[in-house]
């Protein structure tokens, strides 16, 4: 506040004649006379560069041919606050108290050291002082105080301020800004998209805003919205590559994928070994069936870091895809070995192994799969197709049986439990099965019958199919 008022005292060309003045006198190591409001402009100048030695060597200077300042004292207490030497800066500014107990900018500085060495109490005494004493700039005042408790992590606290700064000048920009900032820190974020939508009608050209805008959005998983405010982002700042990313990001996740991919190749041209990108890149690639495409990311993927667990599984998942199973193993034992609590890649170390004909290993994967992650169908059905193929009928029907107690259980299992249940000769437990996933997902009948193709010849298997289809047909 009171380096903006001495700022009407010059203009920018005596500005620069006095700092060139003081650095001449610094170099020819003689004193120069000069004003407390040059003292206090030499000092900014530093402060602006963060060059706070230079910043304090002014303030000292200047103490020396102005010692009862009250301005200087004040600014080398800004300087030792901006340095985190707060010890210092409250010794400083407890003295000014004594003089200047009603200085709003002393009983702000002493809060916000308070602040940082985490007494808020104490520090919220200070903050009531310096509102109570500020007749000039409250909003200014007000947003300092919510700034000190932002930096603090106290963003409740910071909000209460923030809110009176506000009310004191609704066209604060800064402080609509920190606004939407603080909800969205506390979580609210229909506010902190309300406050943010205020900055933007203020100042439609923030980047940042319309960046932390998609955030929300993102988080909210209004994918839409949040491209779109992306977009506005990357209007203003073609290469915000963060924007870029995260709009690649929303893209996947409503399956735009090749849309996605181009923002992708786009965040590459400005981040070349960015390992996500690469990755997300390749499992773009491979939603599309573009194998050839994910498994080159892939592979670029592990050439920049080849401790990417993802990048190994994802090559692995390629070349069990592409019927190589023996080349799939390798890689997926290496993803294991990054990572080995993924459940996925020992489903699909189960598959390979399963593809090798090697019966015991893709046993001990599928069983450590379930260790890991009981609730998927997938792994169960996996599981128990390993052992029913082998001829290990009995052990197949157990193994669904005990999925019975799973979040996983679901109709694509009791299809399966009724193919093996008639495979076995128990025909009631069959029909029960039947008929519960006929209840459940009539459609998928159609994949039980391409399972077990010879069951279309059992005609109470047919009746009990068209008895459940008059029933879905009398539902709609």
């Amino acid at each position: 506040m009171m380096r903006e008022e001495s700022g009407d005292n010059f203009d920018s060309k005596e500005f620069a004649a006095v700092l060139k003045r003081y650095k001449q006198m610094l170099t020819e190591q003689r004193t120069e006379f000069f004003d407390v409001a040059e003292f206090e402009f030499i000092a900014d100048q530093y402060i602006d560069k963060s060059q706070y030695s230079n910043a304090l060597q002014a303030c000292e200077i200047a103490l020396r041919q102005h010692p009862n300042s009250i301005i200087v004292k004040i600014k080398k207490a800004q300087i030792y606050l901006s340095q985190l030497k707060l010890p210092k800066a409250i010794h400083l500014l407890k003295q000014l108290e004594e003089l200047e107990n009603t200085n709003p900018d002393v009983m702000m500085m002493l809060g916000t050291c308070y602040n940082m060495k985490g007494e808020h109490h104490r520090a919220n005494e200070y903050f009531k002082k310096a509102e109570q004493y500020s007749f000039e700039d409250r909003d200014e005042l007000l947003y300092n105080i919510g700034i000190s408790f932002i930096q603090t992590g106290a963003y409740q606290e910071a909000l209460a301020y923030l809110q009176k700064a506000l009310n004191e000048n609704p066209e604060h920009e800064p402080v609509l800004y920190d606004l939407a900032f603080c909800y969205e820190k506390v979580g609210n974020d229909q506010k902190a998209i309300e406050y943010y939508n205020k900055y933007l009608d203020i100042d439609p050209f923030s980047e940042s805003a319309w960046y932390n805008l998609g955030i929300i959005y993102n988080r909210l998983e209004d994918y839409p919205q949040a491209i779109d405010s992306y977009d506005f982002a990357l209007a203003i700042d073609p290469n915000y590559s963060a924007a870029i990313f995260n709009k690649a990001n929303a893209l996947s996740s409503i399956e735009r994928f090749e849309d996605s991919i181009s923002a992708y190749l786009d965040y590459l041209r400005l981040d070349p070994d960015s390992v996500d990108a690469h990755l997300y890149l390749a499992d773009c690639y491979f939603q599309l069936d573009d194998f050839e495409n994910a498994g080159l990311y892939y592979d670029k993927t592990i050439l920049i870091e080849p401790n990417s667990s993802d990048g190994w599984f994802g090559a692995g998942l390629v070349m069990l895809i592409n019927d190589r199973p023996k080349e799939a193993v390798p890689l997926l034992k290496k993803s294991l070995e990054i990572n080995p609590d993924c459940a996925e890649c020992w489903n699909a170390l189960g598959k390979a192994f399963a593809a090798l004909d090697k019966f015991k290993e893709a046993k001990s994967a599928y069983r450590k799969t379930l260790e890991l992650d009981d609730e998927i169908p997938e792994y169960w059905l996996s599981y128990s197709d390993l052992l029913f193929n082998n001829n290990l009928f009995e052990d197949a029907v157990k193994i669904l049986e005990d999925s019975e107690d799973s979040e996983a259980y679901c109709a694509a299992i009791m299809y399966r439990q009724a193919g093996f249940y008639i495979f076995v000769e128990n025909f009631d437990l069959a029909k029960e099965k039947l008929g519960m996933a006929l209840t459940e997902d009539y459609g998928a009948h159609v994949d039980f019958l391409e399972n077990f193709p010879t069951f279309q010849l059992l005609d109470w298997v047919n009746e009990l199919i068209e008895k459940y289809n008059r029933s879905d047909e009398g539902l709609e």
